[in-house]
């Protein structure tokens, strides 16, 4: 065989796998209407990131310890690049360039801060979510970089998706760390006297001046970093902002679930981040709240632009199918913008919709995703409580 043949039935198998996963074969006759929809087309990534970097890095006068170039592509095994030693309390600043491919033939890719983590010597996995990101050292050791769009099964990065299917993606991350000797927000702020490249600098001094504050006990699930979606900055509100990315709050919360537990909820929804059914693979872009149970399984309850109210299904993409129920809590434009009061029986919604083993529930969870027709959304919630007979356990 020759080598072009041998190429392009790589490329044809690695295509195969892809639509395989996501089980969105039967989908590519839409694929047109789905890129208009989602405006994914886009400028390609910046070219000779490294270089314009290094000359930024040059001209300046920031307190710089290194600056380390690396490139990530499909063939890179989870953490089996590295990028030297980091000491306990050391910062570095990612800046990142690039793009990961969800379907290729359907331009719908994800943008690299998304797809990249780092850690240190095994240690918990940090995902900036956005192009760049300042990870602070929790412990002295190696540092480890990888790449993951949902594939990791726990906080560390042990990967979940088989490595056959983990290689056979498309896409490429390159970036820059910058080991800094010093605070990494006055370093930024040297370094942007001097320039910047495609505004990275500037945003990265704006999210270290201006760090999201969340609610006591709420924190994002290990696959999807702080990418600033959720903020607290008023009491007793979480505000959603999400654009072509993804982030799970959780709030962990133990509770027996028995006849009569409910939960209930105010939130003020402004845009869907979807425009059509968002039942299927490429189109599952939503705003929820949900709650998990002692099972492993959750319930969400969703405001869909189209699925009609009380509607359930189970979620269209694999890996969560088994795991999560969505019900249609409230549908279409009519009342966006206003803020509603929500309740909701766990109880009879378990035994309904899951019928399983579950004895208590254990996180309550805000879900916002936009990364498939990258598009926005925007929502608040409040007054989130549990309640069973008399009690009531305040969650926010």
């Amino acid at each position: 065989m020759s080598k072009s043949s041998s190429d392009q039935s790589s490329s044809q198998s690695r295509r195969r796998a892809i639509k395989s996963i996501l089980g969105v074969g039967a989908l590519l006759p839409c694929a047109s209407a789905l890129a208009l929809k989602s405006g994914a087309s886009a400028p390609e990534p910046n070219k000779n990131f490294h270089l314009k970097v290094a000359n930024l890095v040059n001209r300046s006068r920031a307190n710089i310890e290194r600056l380390i170039n690396f490139t990530l592509t499909p063939e890179d095994l989870p953490w089996t690049q590295t990028l030297g030693q980091l000491t306990a309390g050391q910062s570095v600043t990612f800046l990142l360039n690039g793009r990961w491919w969800i379907v290729k033939e359907m331009d719908l890719w994800v943008e690299p801060g998304v797809a990249f983590h780092a850690r240190i010597d095994g240690g918990l996995s940090y995902n900036p979510m956005n192009n760049s990101g300042t990870m602070l050292a929790d412990r002295s050791g190696v540092l480890e970089i990888a790449r993951s769009v949902g594939e990791f099964s726990n906080p560390q990065g042990e990967l979940f998706t088989p490595p056959e299917h983990y290689v056979a993606a498309e896409g490429f991350i390159e970036g820059v760390a910058i080991v800094w000797q010093d605070d990494p927000l006055q370093g930024l702020i040297q370094l942007s006297a001097a320039g910047d490249v495609e505004g990275l600098v500037s945003a990265e001094i704006k999210r270290l001046s201006h760090e999201s504050s969340l609610p006591a006990g709420w924190h994002y699930m290990y696959m999807f970093g702080d990418g600033g979606i959720f903020t607290g900055d008023h009491e007793g509100h979480i505000d959603c902002n999400t654009h072509k990315d993804v982030g799970i709050l959780q709030y962990p919360i133990e509770m027996p679930l028995e006849k009569g537990l409910g939960i209930s909820w105010q939130w003020l929804v402004e845009q869907l981040p979807a425009d059509v059914a968002e039942d299927a693979v490429l189109s599952h872009d939503y705003l929820s709240i949900a709650v998990e149970f002692d099972d492993g399984k959750d319930i969400t309850y969703m405001w869909s632009s189209s699925l009609p109210e009380g509607k359930v299904f189970q979620c269209p993409l694999p890996r969560w199918s088994d795991i999560e129920t969505h019900v249609v809590q409230r549908s279409g434009a009519t009342e966006l913008g206003k803020e509603l009061k929500e309740q909701r029986n766990l109880y009879s919604d378990y035994q309904q919709f899951i019928g399983g083993s579950a004895t208590q529930i254990t996180r309550i969870w805000l879900i916002a995703n936009s990364v498939f027709l990258r598009s926005s959304g925007r929502c608040s919630y409040s007054d989130i409580a549990l309640h069973h007979g008399s009690t009531i356990v305040k969650v926010l």
